[in-house]
């Protein structure tokens, strides 16, 4: 609502988009399960969110913050994260087929607490302009497919 300059009642500018690749992503994913791979999935998904973050940062970079540019990233990274993300729960789940209730209640609580550790250091430190987010979503996106990536050599490691 600040660097957009949006009225609180036009907050679905901000959140109609992200939660629109939501949806869409996951009907993707729910199409793609049992046609290609858990992995080729994840990796399409981690290359829709590089397209977005990439796409931020130029847009960023290039023009002022505004409507609807500024949000348009957003849709497309919320689409590759929500195709993405049921295919790395079931790699968490795993690892663990006779507990997996318990490893499930695991990854939410570890979720939400790394969730809450960037509400409250994180993004307060990338607030103060849209550059500054941008960077930090290709940041995290990096963190994170670095993660999904040794996870998945490690995986295929022999035991």
């Amino acid at each position: 609502m600040k660097h957009l300059g949006v009225a609180e009642t036009g907050f679905l500018w901000l959140f109609g988009p992200a939660m629109g690749g939501m949806v869409i992503g996951a009907g993707l994913s729910g199409r793609l399960a049992g046609k290609i791979s858990l992995s080729r999935t994840i990796a399409l998904g981690y290359a829709i969110m590089g397209t977005a973050a990439a796409a931020n940062l130029a847009l960023n970079l290039s023009l002022p913050p505004s409507l609807p540019w500024s949000v348009m990233p957003l849709f497309i990274y919320t689409l590759g994260m929500s195709m993405a993300m049921p295919c790395l729960s079931i790699f968490a789940l795993d690892p663990f087929p006779a507990q997996r209730g318990l490893a499930a209640s695991c990854q939410t609580f570890f979720q939400s607490g790394f969730n809450s550790i960037t509400a409250a250091l994180i993004a307060p430190a990338l607030w103060g302009s849209t550059l500054n987010m941008s960077y930090g979503m290709a940041g995290l996106l990096l963190t994170g497919g670095l993660a999904a990536l040794l996870h998945n050599k490690l995986r295929l490691l022999p035991r």
